[in-house]
């Protein structure tokens, strides 16, 4: 079965982090891995924060790991391309940086964005992958992680929609990836003023006090991803 395929199955999961743990046990499967972690990433800050890991069949939350995505040009250049990447042997050391301490036991690695369109909002790292990571594997790679963007977006907004309309819902996801209003305005084409209506209508759904204030409820909430 190809990965986007198995991305499909995702979609059986009862919740958004339930489908994080199939994911990443699809992901490990096909790659033949020991241990592999999920991250969210968002461009306010370049921040990749650490979401859930699965080594040996075991889940387990790691959101004690956060990092600089701009300090670590193996990830960076992966999340900038929304394409899977690989590296092993020196290359690993020649392309990171020295602030970070790379494990011994760490041969080789793979990057894999987890994307909707031009959003990229997190990333799967898995550490030393037994099956042979060939071009076309890259390529499978890049189409899974961008089938489970969609699917985990789906179960961001499914429950959500009679809070917030899907334009509401579009206009805050853009600012949460750190839009301004022009931007979005010339994105979706609208108004500046149509924006700004989508984010006030926002926040009043929502009884927050201001757009970051309902970003991070949105987020805290898992409505955006």
């Amino acid at each position: 079965m190809a990965f986007a395929d198995q991305a499909g199955i995702l979609k059986r999961g009862n919740n958004q982090e339930q489908s994080m743990v199939e994911l990443l046990k699809v992901f490990v499967d096909q790659c033949q891995m020991a241990e592999a972690y999920f991250f969210r990433y968002s461009v306010i800050g370049f921040l990749g924060e650490g979401i859930i890991s699965l080594e040996q069949d075991k889940v387990k939350h790691i959101p004690e790991l956060r990092y600089d995505i701009r300090s670590l040009p193996t990830i960076e250049a992966a999340l900038l391309e929304r394409r899977a990447k690989y590296y092993e042997g020196q290359e690993i050391f020649e392309k990171t940086s020295s602030n970070y301490i790379i494990d011994s036991t760490v041969r080789s690695f793979l990057v894999t964005p987890v994307f909707t369109g031009t959003t990229v909002h997190g990333f799967i790292y898995g550490i030393n992958p037994k099956t042979v990571c060939s071009p076309e594997l890259m390529d499978r790679l890049t189409q899974f992680g961008e089938q489970a963007g969609k699917v985990l977006c789906s179960f961001s907004t499914s429950g959500y929609q009679s809070m917030l309309s899907a334009r509401e819902l579009e206009v805050m996801s853009e600012i949460a990836w750190g839009s301004g209003t022009k931007e979005i305005a010339g994105r979706l084409e609208i108004s500046e003023a149509t924006v700004k209506q989508y984010v006030k209508q926002a926040v009043k759904k929502l009884g927050v006090s201001n757009r970051a204030h309902a970003v991070a409820e949105l987020m805290r909430r898992g409505v955006i991803f």
